[in-house]
């Protein structure tokens, strides 16, 4: 047991070394020509908390009215949500469509899948902007995308989880540290996927794979679809850079929570093999450290600790990158959640059998 775990330890900082290489060796691209016109399609269900502010956002988009166009798609909700979407529609500086979703019929597909590709059906310009209902959008958001576009087929970018409690700030920091790995291997050429806040995709790549209905239903639609384009061939990139960030709520209660993680949790085994073995070093060495100090081992506090510097360097570069180096004041309390958490959480899905997304069960 103590050899496994040092080389547990061994090999999960010789990871995080070369994470750490590949993000203090990145530099700013330099900016290009943007894409001219693009498409920014919002799905919400039963959002009218969060929409409002989402809106907002996109009403502050730096981007001339000429160059982008809304695409608001109300899926079947019971709330206000429809009627945010048409208010906004009647005053915003921008040209915005607004499809109202009727209820699914028996044995029709739900999920995002299902108002997504029906939004960008309506979509008349050659860059599609994607986010979600309760994402708020720095304001050089759609200029930041249309400007990647022109290099590449994928543009990804990244989501800020707010709030000041410490709940939210360990959400913050657990989303800060996964989708600034996912950016590494996403410029190692190995990129597993992207979220569906923050993405963008040329119309013709998209075309090109079938669009959501050629990728087929997947509660992860923005994987399957970052994955499909990828083996058709598109190049992706992953910037990790404020001005193309996203803000998020993140989960409220632990049950929402494990609702997500059980969600994200069904696309893990479509990865390719870099996405897996990198989930399975976590994996393996969180279950190691468990183990380890549950049978007294010295040595699983050792591998705790220098793992723990090395989930440390490679934060503390991701947040400089983000400007976010005051969040790093709460890692202590993300290490114990990273290390603890996903036994818990093993434990804990195996009796929950369903998903459920939005009042649906899956």
């Amino acid at each position: 047991m103590t050899s496994f775990l040092i080389i547990v330890g061994l090999v999960y900082v010789t990871v995080a070394i070369l994470i750490y290489i590949e993000l203090k060796q990145r530099r700013p691209l330099p900016r290009v020509q943007p894409m001219e016109r693009g498409s920014i399609i919002i799905c919400g269900r039963n959002e009218e908390v969060n929409l409002p502010a989402c809106l907002a956002s996109v009403e502050r988009q730096t981007i001339s009215p000429d160059s982008l166009e809304v695409i608001l798609v109300d899926d079947a909700s019971t709330d206000a949500t429809g009627q945010l979407m048409e208010d906004f529609k009647a005053q915003s500086r921008f040209p915005v469509t607004v499809l109202h979703m009727p209820p699914l019929k028996d044995g029709e597909r739900g999920g995002k899948w299902r108002p997504l590709k029906e939004g960008i059906k309506l979509a008349r310009h050659d860059a599609l902007l994607l986010t979600d209902a309760d994402a708020e959008l720095a304001p050089t958001w759609s200029v930041r995308h249309l400007e990647e576009l022109e290099r590449v087929d994928v543009s990804a970018g990244i989501a800020l989880i707010q709030g000041d409690s410490i709940w939210r700030k360990i959400q913050h920091l657990d989303w800060l540290f996964v989708l600034g790995v996912g950016s590494s291997l996403a410029h190692w050429g190995m990129p597993q996927a992207a979220l569906g806040k923050n993405l963008s995709v040329r119309r013709t790549a998209y075309d090109a794979v079938g669009g959501l209905e050629g990728v087929g239903f997947s509660l992860t639609e923005d994987r399957a679809l970052v994955q499909a384009l990828v083996d058709h061939g598109s190049k992706v990139v992953f910037p990790l850079m404020p001005d193309i960030a996203v803000k998020a709520r993140g989960e409220a209660a632990w049950r929402d929570y494990v609702q997500q993680r059980k969600r994200w949790a069904s696309g893990i085994w479509a990865l390719k093999p870099p996405g897996k073995l990198c989930i399975l070093m976590m994996g393996i060495r969180n279950i190691g450290i468990i183990v380890g100090l549950f049978m007294g081992l010295m040595p699983a506090l050792w591998v705790w600790i220098a793992t723990a510097l090395a989930n440390f360097i490679v934060l503390s570069r991701i947040a400089k990158l983000m400007k976010l180096e005051s969040s790093l004041y709460f890692y202590p309390f993300w290490e114990l959640f990273y290390t603890w958490t996903p036994a818990l959480l093993a434990i804990q899905m195996q009796f929950i059998r369903k998903v459920v997304w939005k009042g649906h069960k899956f």
